[in-house]
């Protein structure tokens, strides 16, 4: 496991001992109050499950990275790759709702970005909630464009507290 440094933070492949604190911060930064990427107002249930992040941490698809901040883990993102190599999705992607805003789920995504570049991966892609907006300007800053293409929410629409609520992609060029 390749581990990097951006400012304070450290960034590094998740193992399977990180599978409770991660299920944590997401369930945290999605599901509960507070934090700015809450979806609590929108969404019901669970964001992820156990099934869910072992996968991501165990299947050569998917590239699962964690922030650490003074030796705690506050972070996670992954990607998974496309069945044609020429890119990958990002997802679950969480701060613990007590950092946010400082800067740790940037070096995340660049550090994604960073990486799936190198393995001469072309774009990486996202989709956002509709109602989302904040979130998905956020995205922009970091260099996304809503390509116009709405898609059905990927969880549960059992879960939505907003009946027919959609998502939009969002796709980076990477160099």
């Amino acid at each position: 496991m390749t581990a990097t440094r951006h400012g304070a933070v450290t960034l590094r492949e998740a193992g399977p001992a990180d599978l409770g604190i991660l299920l944590d911060i997401v369930h945290r930064a999605y599901r509960a109050e507070g934090g700015w990427t809450t979806e609590a107002h929108l969404v019901a249930g669970a964001r992820a499950d156990a099934d869910e992040i072992r996968e991501a941490i165990t299947d050569q698809a998917h590239l699962l990275l964690v922030a650490e901040r003074d030796s705690a883990v506050v972070g996670c993102c992954y990607t998974a790759l496309h069945e044609d190599g020429r890119g990958a999705e990002l997802g679950l992607f969480a701060v613990a709702p007590d950092v946010q805003g400082g800067g740790i789920g940037r070096a995340l995504l660049e550090e994604q970005a960073r990486r799936r570049a190198a393995q001469g991966l072309e774009i990486l892609d996202l989709r956002v909630l509709d109602s989302r907006p904040e979130l998905a300007a956020w995205y922009a800053r970091c260099g996304f464009a809503d390509v116009g293409r709405p898609v059905p929410f990927a969880g549960n629409a059992a879960d939505l507290k907003v009946p027919g609520l959609g998502m939009r992609v969002m796709v980076r060029p990477l160099p």
